[in-house]
């Protein structure tokens, strides 16, 4: 059991390097202006992803004291999008739930997210900032953990690229995968390897609001331009997908006709919750200063990426000292 490897020092390597990760990104969100903001982790359905049905269901209890369903938020973006309106750059880390329903070495129930928005850079700046705020962790990483990867991570710039480019370079290796497809791990961890083994931006995802089954789909707030989405996914090696980011789409009419084309809406209609819950947003959108840009990092998994070049770890459950998935839900 897990509480028993805790208390025998099984995972003091695993909870030191977590705490000094965490530490090294507290300051580097100081040092570049960034304010911290507390953020509800019991939302309506927009605490929610681009996949509504794996929001986590919890029962609350209005003022009258009947029964009122909401949520364990899987995001806090849209409350740092409010925030940006007064004080431009905020984060925020904390808790994500998912309610994942099989065992999978790459998904927990309950994971770390640390996100971040601003109101001053759109796709570009915001990947030189996710690039710089990895590149500090891995920093910090390497001063307890030495290794000629973490090295190059933190010396050379992270590669880009487009998703449509990303395609075509799979291909040509004999992946059978076509324009609109979503990337699976062994795409991402592909396109790592064939880009010399280093952190990788894919960018400008299709914007396509209903696509196929095992098509891209995104957020129904980010910004799209001539079919794509503003938008960037950084792929660790070795992990795989470990940060979303994107422009966020700033006028409230576009938005949220965006919304009501996404399976997002739909889903919340098959499941009788009120679409209007997202009408707080939209009056954000619509009495704020226009657009922001932002971004999700799975913590565990830059957590796990720097395990994996130590030990050859494989599973995202090796990141936390607890995991909470289908498979490890006690103590």
């Amino acid at each position: 059991m897990r509480h028993l490897e805790v208390i025998q020092g099984t995972f003091k390597d695993t909870t030191l390097l977590r705490s000094k990760l965490l530490a090294a990104a507290r300051k580097w969100f100081e040092e570049n202006s960034f304010m911290e903001i507390s953020v509800p982790c019991i939302t309506g359905a927009t605490g929610s992803c681009e996949w509504f049905p794996n929001a986590m269901p919890v029962t609350m209890f209005n003022e009258s004291g009947h029964e009122l369903n909401m949520f364990l938020r899987q995001t806090g973006q849209l409350y740092l999008e409010a925030f940006t309106q007064t004080h431009n750059r905020v984060y925020t880390i904390g808790p994500s739930f998912r309610q994942e329903r099989k065992v999978t070495n790459r998904h927990l129930c309950e994971f770390t997210l640390i996100e971040f928005e601003g109101r001053d850079f759109e796709l570009d700046g915001l990947m030189n900032l996710i690039e710089s705020l990895i590149q500090a962790m891995y920093k910090a990483a390497a001063e307890i953990s030495k290794s000629p990867e973490l090295t190059r991570y933190v010396a050379m710039p992270f590669n880009r690229i487009k998703y449509a480019d990303a395609i075509m370079l799979l291909k040509r290796n004999k992946f059978h995968i076509e324009p609109g497809d979503d990337l699976g791990s062994t795409e991402e961890l592909a396109i790592c390897d064939i880009l010399g083994s280093l952190p990788t931006f894919v960018t400008h995802y299709p914007s396509n609001p209903k696509p196929k089954p095992g098509g891209v789909i995104k957020f129904f707030s980010m910004k799209r331009d001539n079919g794509e989405t503003l938008c960037c996914d950084l792929l660790l090696p070795r992990v795989g997908e470990s940060v979303g980011g994107a422009v966020r789409e700033g006028k409230a009419d576009l938005c949220r006709k965006q919304f009501e084309e996404s399976y997002m809406y739909d889903h919340l209609v098959e499941r009788q919750v009120d679409p209007e819950q997202f009408g707080w947003y939209f009056e954000v959108l619509k009495y704020g200063q226009g657009q922001s840009s932002g971004c999700g990092i799975g913590f565990e998994r830059v957590v796990q990426s720097v395990l994996a070049l130590r030990q050859k770890v494989s599973s995202i459950k090796a990141a936390v000292e607890l995991p909470r998935s289908p498979d490890y839900l006690m103590p």
